[in-house]
């Protein structure tokens, strides 16, 4: 699944060796829980199926996409799909534990994986450093402060990957806690897209969806 402006390369600047001293980052809840933040590709490196970890993953977006009120998305992704769309960019993973992956990550994943989320270039050639990023918490560890602690690791590691800003396309004007979010951090409103997606607003137990179109939130963040 490309973009409208198919394959993007990421910037000139793009150097992912400078997270190695950055990486994980451990962050602490309002409950004193220990998350962190790691790299997709080096937690990978460490498991012995990485395609269990890689599949969970997609199963979290799909949740989000059959929602059908955060991601533009109407359909599940198959696992190309879903390699083409969420893991074309830089992908990172909150964990449930300190800085060191918890002895049964790879049995327990949905007590692991508290959520995820990418980086990856919002435009083409002369314009790719400014960035975009997509996020998901995982539906058993929402209400948390799992959202802002993976905000808080993307504002670190972004500008490390070359990054001069980032813009959020489209924050539907129905996601308050994600708008909450980004205005908390001192993200700009840039711009309002009317009628921007065609949501789900009701979905009743005999199967009929109810729809209705909304806005969505232009967010933008400078860097330097």
């Amino acid at each position: 699944m490309s973009s409208a402006y198919g394959k993007i390369d990421r910037p000139k600047e793009y150097d992912p060796s400078k997270l190695e001293s950055l990486l994980p980052i451990e962050f602490s809840t309002s409950s004193n829980k220990l998350v962190s933040i790691h790299s997709l590709s080096t937690v990978l490196s460490q498991l012995t199926n990485t395609s269990k970890l890689i599949f969970y993953l997609q199963s979290l977006l799909n949740v989000e996409i059959v929602a059908g009120n955060t991601y533009p998305q109407k359909f599940p992704l198959d696992a190309i799909q879903f390699e083409n769309y969420f893991l074309s960019g830089d992908v990172f993973i909150a964990v449930n534990s300190g800085k060191v992956l918890p002895n049964n990550f790879e049995s327990n994943l949905v007590e692991n994986i508290l959520g995820t989320f990418y980086i990856k270039p919002n435009f083409p050639g002369r314009c790719s450093h400014i960035c975009n990023g997509g996020f998901i918490t995982a539906t058993p560890h929402r209400h948390q402060g799992i959202g802002k602690i993976m905000a808080l690791a993307f504002l670190q590691i972004a500008p490390l990957l070359g990054y001069k800003a980032s813009m959020f396309n489209l924050v539907f004007a129905n996601n308050i806690p994600s708008i909450r979010l980004w205005r908390s951090l001192g993200f700009q409103e840039i711009g309002r897209v009317p009628n921007a997606g065609l949501l789900i607003k009701n979905q009743q137990t005999n199967n009929e969806i109810e729809e209705e179109f909304v806005d969505a939130i232009m967010f933008y963040y400078s860097f330097t």
